[in-house]
């Protein structure tokens, strides 16, 4: 009997964002992630957000807005967040853009990245 076969990990893995495209950058600390950052197309918010909310539950907030930099245009964006203990997820759209991102973390990892050293 051969070697087993393997197949790329992203045709294992592909179905675990929804069936969607993405791109993933990992945010890594002492050789251990501490948050990521999806970005796919905007075109697929709602197969994504569907995706999320059947797997992880309604999210904490969910708002579609108006942006306060491109009222005049009416540009309108799409936030959701969810939360569980430490671990965070928040979803932002800027509709009329193609790209959207979402990024999951744990901890206080927002307050670290920017914080001055």
């Amino acid at each position: 009997m051969g070697e087993p076969r393997r197949r790329p990990a992203l045709r294992r893995r592909q179905d675990d964002a929804g069936g969607i495209e993405a791109r993933i950058t990992f945010y890594l600390r002492k050789d251990a992630v501490q948050a990521f950052d999806l970005r796919f197309d905007t075109k697929d918010l709602d197969k994504l957000v569907a995706y999320l909310k059947a797997r992880y539950g309604k999210p904490l907030s969910e708002l579609k807005e108006v942006s306060a930099r491109d009222a005049k245009s009416g540009a309108e964006i799409y936030k959701a967040r969810w939360e569980k203990g430490a671990d965070r997820a928040v979803l932002v759209s800027q509709l009329e853009k193609k790209r959207s991102s979402l990024i999951v973390s744990r901890g206080d990892w927002e307050e670290e990245i920017y914080r001055v050293r």
